[in-house]
């Protein structure tokens, strides 16, 4: 059975671990490496950018989700956003994807939320079936972009202009 709770700080460590095995999924070396005081100055600070909730099996940690708020001008409201959702593979199917995102949603309930929005890889069938089995639907025509580097730098430099 999955046990979900928020992350403590003297848990920064696995948790960097887990980060970082989440960003090595394509084979790749994370960009930045995950540290543990990142994870403390980001997401257990007095002022986290995320919220951060663990599962945990056996007093081990074996997964993590990050989410935060944005504003859904379309439901003129908050919305959840899903950034990450990790369980190590070998302890899988057991639950604690389910209690992640159950928790997740009991949160943004909490907060007022209209929704909990995420994206997920294409091609990326298993994942895609569980979150259909959670009940959430496919949203479609959608791509995903991203601006940063020397890009972000760019575009953010016309505003001095």
């Amino acid at each position: 059975m999955s046990r979900v709770r928020a992350a403590r700080p003297e848990e920064a460590g696995a948790v960097a671990a887990l980060i970082n095995a989440i960003n090595s999924l394509d084979g790749n070396t994370p960009r930045v490496p995950m540290t543990d005081a990142i994870v403390r100055r980001d997401l257990l600070g007095d002022a986290p950018l995320a919220w951060l909730l663990v599962a945990v099996e056996a007093e081990r940690l074996v997964g993590f989700a990050t989410a935060g708020l944005v504003y859904d001008a379309e439901r003129a409201a908050p919305c959840a956003m899903l950034l990450d959702l990790y369980v190590e593979p070998a302890t899988r199917r057991r639950g604690h994807a389910r209690a992640l995102m159950a928790a997740l949603a009991a949160r943004g309930q909490a907060e007022g939320v209209g929704c909990l929005w995420w994206g997920v890889d294409d091609g990326d069938e298993e994942a895609t079936a569980f979150y259909r089995a959670i009940g959430a639907e496919l949203e479609g025509g959608f791509t995903g972009l991203l601006l940063e580097g020397a890009a972000l730098r760019h575009l953010a430099d016309e505003a001095q202009r």
